[in-house]
């Protein structure tokens, strides 16, 4: 089961709602470990998780969604678990899973989640020399919020994608002209796309078909019938994150 940090995150607060005699029988059961075996409070269990392995956290979250109501007799302060439950909520749609009569359900279309792309996408980004002023990073950031929002602003998330796949190709055209492999007219996120073709980061097909997703996620894409909002907008997100992943890599072996 592959969670999000932000997924992480919440799991991390509805455990610090709990007594900390039920995080230890939590950790003991599915982590291998008790609370004493790592550092005290939130930033802890936070570690806990992140160290912890993917089959491990499903289990772990799998009980705490199937025994919910036993799981909030151990919160002292009952308003505290409630919250912090409904935003792991939240960040669990966001990653693709919903909570129906306590079992966890896959929601599809579920490439994005299920690759993690989005997640190597910001590492990726971080390490390069295209977001050194984190705007890329943020696009994707203020996608994830908007997904999860309640209201759920779909059409906003995936436009942050968009932003972000455009501004990656602007920034990869414009660090490639930079460096004396020639120029390009700066009008459009497409003469950006031809330049990336003319030196050889990009081939003519792979040009078009990040162009085409380009498109489809647009303002003003339709929704095809018989498909909801939200599934739209994960394939959308999907495509969108997908592009952006292969375009950096892409920009980056040819920065070699």
């Amino acid at each position: 089961m592959i969670l999000g940090p932000q997924t992480i995150g919440s799991i991390v607060q509805v455990l610090s709602s709990l007594s900390i005699d039920a995080v230890d029988v939590l950790f003991s059961k599915h982590l291998g470990f008790r609370t004493g075996d790592c550092r005290a409070g939130m930033v802890g269990y936070l570690d806990a998780l992140e160290n912890a392995e993917d089959d491990a956290i499903g289990a772990l979250v799998g009980e705490l969604v199937r025994e919910a109501s036993a799981v909030r007799a151990y919160a002292p302060r009952k308003y505290v678990f409630d919250g912090a439950w409904r935003e792991f909520e939240r960040w669990l749609r966001h990653d693709g899973w919903v909570i129906e009569e306590g079992t966890l359900v896959k929601l599809s279309p579920e490439a994005e989640e299920a690759t993690g792309v989005r997640n190597r996408l910001i590492e990726e980004l971080q390490a390069s020399d295209l977001d050194q002023d984190g705007a890329i990073t943020k696009c994707l950031e203020d996608a994830a919020s908007a997904f999860v929002a309640d209201p759920p602003d779909f059409n906003g998330s995936v436009t942050n994608v968009r932003i972000a796949l455009e501004t990656t190709a602007r920034r990869a055209a414009g660090n490639l002209a930079a460096s004396s492999k020639g120029s390009y007219s700066k009008d459009s996120w497409g003469k950006a796309l031809e330049f990336l073709r003319k030196v050889g980061v990009l081939d003519s097909d792979e040009e078009q078909t990040i162009a085409r997703v380009y498109t489809f996620i647009s303002p003003g894409a339709h929704v095809p019938a018989g498909v909801t909002e939200e599934e739209w907008a994960r394939l959308a997100r999907t495509f969108g994150l997908g592009s952006c992943y292969f375009l950096l890599k892409k920009y980056v072996a040819a920065s070699l």
